[in-house]
């Protein structure tokens, strides 16, 4: 089961961003207001899709080229 369409449709539900969890204080935990402490990966049934929470992955850096690798 995958939600959320504003970044994809292909993100698999984790309280790293879900709408019920905020910081435990610590980057693996979240503080769960249906659950309690989880890792950031667990998800329930309760699972809300927050699209603010989520952080894109940053796109790839592309290679430098110069004028001579476009001449024949």
């Amino acid at each position: 089961m995958t939600t959320g369409s504003l970044f994809g449709k292909r993100i698999p539900p984790a309280c790293e961003y879900c709408e019920f969890a905020g910081s435990a204080g610590n980057d693996q935990l979240r503080a769960c207001v249906k659950k309690g402490i989880v890792h950031r990966s667990f998800s329930c049934r309760h699972y809300r899709y927050d699209p603010i929470a989520r952080v894109p992955r940053r796109p790839l850096a592309l290679e430098k080229f110069d004028a001579d690798d476009f001449t024949l």
